[in-house]
């Protein structure tokens, strides 16, 4: 009896075991036709911007030239020896124009230059643009006087140059107009254009300097204090020459140690045609003649000469 209570119940074990071997099998069989979805096609797009910059071309800015240290402005330090100054004048009415000459002064006013550095008026000042800041004023380009953005900044680094000359430091890079200027003596101004022509010296001294500039009322000033009592000595500039040909030279008590020379070219002429008709007696042959009149493009005025091609 009680071998017969085994054989059943080991039968009836056995065929529990085979139940659910088939169960779980059928179930995973199912899972695998009806839970298996086809792989999505791939839908990877490309994340690639175009920029409105081409990088295969050669902009002016790829232009080697060399960076210097960045300088810093300190309008609270104490800077109290002046040890040059120079002021030039503009036509406060002309608004479009003040508005550069402010712009500009305001990137360099309180500017230090450490002793031994150097100021580069490119790298402090920046690309002249409508979004910096920058207006539409007379310019210099290809020998006339035009409308330019930036109008107006030329006569803040000649300002500037002027200064820095009778502060004694050593002139790196200077550039003359193409045409003559009247806002500083002829052979006295310096020209600017982002990254093509810069103004740049170097505080050759043993003391720390400031640069401090202001534009109000038509009067342009720019003045360099120095940290300690320095003496820069006596200071001479000198300008030689007339028509299209000036030298400016710069004596230190006695012994020239600055040379620099500008040419000028004649403003471009514009041509116009006069035309003429005869008189009702003349013959019909001679009803109408044409005369090539040459003028002479106006002078432009202090507040118009401006920036080389900018």
């Amino acid at each position: 009896m009680k071998r017969e209570n085994f054989k059943k119940n080991l039968c009836l074990g056995l065929a529990v075991v085979l139940a659910l071997s088939f169960a779980s099998c059928a179930a995973r069989k199912e899972a695998e036709t009806t839970t298996k979805e086809p792989a999505a096609p791939k839908t990877t797009i490309s994340t690639t911007v175009t920029t409105t910059e081409d990088e295969n071309t050669t902009f002016p800015e790829s232009k080697t030239r060399k960076v210097y240290p960045g300088l810093s402005k300190d309008k609270n330090g104490d800077y109290p020896y002046k040890i040059a100054t120079y002021s030039t004048y503009y036509n406060s009415g002309d608004t479009t124009r003040t508005k550069n000459l402010k712009t500009a002064v305001g990137k360099v006013n309180n500017i230090v230059v450490p002793a031994g550095e150097v100021f580069s008026f490119n790298q402090t000042v920046g690309k002249r643009t409508v979004t910096a800041g920058y207006k539409t004023a007379k310019v210099v380009a290809d020998g006339e006087f035009v409308d330019g953005i930036g109008g107006g900044v030329c006569q803040v680094s000649s300002t500037l140059f002027e200064c820095a000359l009778r502060a004694n430091v050593d002139i790196i890079e200077r550039n003359h107009h193409t045409l003559k200027v009247s806002y500083v003596p002829l052979g006295g101004d310096a020209t600017v254009q982002w990254n093509s022509k810069d103004f740049i010296f170097k505080n050759s001294s043993s003391s720390d300097f400031r640069i401090k500039m202001s534009c109000d009322s038509g009067k342009l000033t720019c003045s360099i204090y120095a940290k300690d009592d320095i003496d820069v000595g006596k200071v001479s500039i000198n300008i030689s020459g007339s028509g299209r040909s000036y030298v400016l030279t710069r004596t230190v008590n006695g012994k020239q140690n600055y040379r620099t020379s500008s040419t000028y070219r004649e403003q471009k002429t514009t041509t116009t045609k006069k035309k003429t008709t005869t008189k009702k007696n003349e013959p019909t042959t001679k009803a109408e003649t044409t005369k090539s009149q040459t003028t002479q493009a106006p002078t432009a005025a202090p507040t118009q000469s401006e920036n080389e091609g900018e």
